[in-house]
């Protein structure tokens, strides 16, 4: 067993009793478990060395979306956003207007509290052995449910 402090509550609680399996490096990158005190699914936690890399994670989820599947980007950037954006004008979804696709993306890195539902949680503790797992020590974490 281990555990994660975040600087502040999410679920009621910001100190988290974590099993070390529950650590996982899928393709949603570095996550971890939480559970209450039931044992109970709360949410998946990603967690990253940084803000930065908290932005080009979310930067790079959006490109990959956005290349995967066509149809929805359009649907969800809008015609006229795109229409806009090859006549060189600004546009976008959103409050934030922007030139190109390319600009539209790089906001995440800015802002990848954009992408998640929330956070960002600073990580005060953590235990090294999910430290060693991971290979790095998170210091920011957030959560998408």
């Amino acid at each position: 067993m281990s555990f994660i402090k975040l600087d502040k509550q999410l679920y009621r609680k910001n100190f988290y009793t974590i099993a070390v399996d529950s650590v996982t490096s899928g393709e949603n990158g570095p996550t971890v478990s939480l559970t209450d005190d039931g044992g109970n699914h709360i949410c998946e936690l990603h967690l990253f060395e940084n803000e930065e890399d908290a932005g080009q994670y979310a930067r790079d989820y959006w490109e990959d979306c956005i290349k995967g599947d066509r149809e929805t980007a359009i649907e969800m950037l809008g015609k006229d956003t795109l229409l806009s954006w090859a006549l060189g004008e600004a546009a976008g979804p959103g409050s934030s207007k922007v030139e190109s696709l390319e600009e539209w993306l790089d906001l995440y890195l800015d802002a990848p509290d954009e992408h998640f539902e929330s956070g960002p949680y600073n990580i005060e503790l953590i235990g090294e052995n999910i430290v060693e797992v991971l290979g790095f020590k998170p210091t920011v974490a957030y959560s998408m449910e």
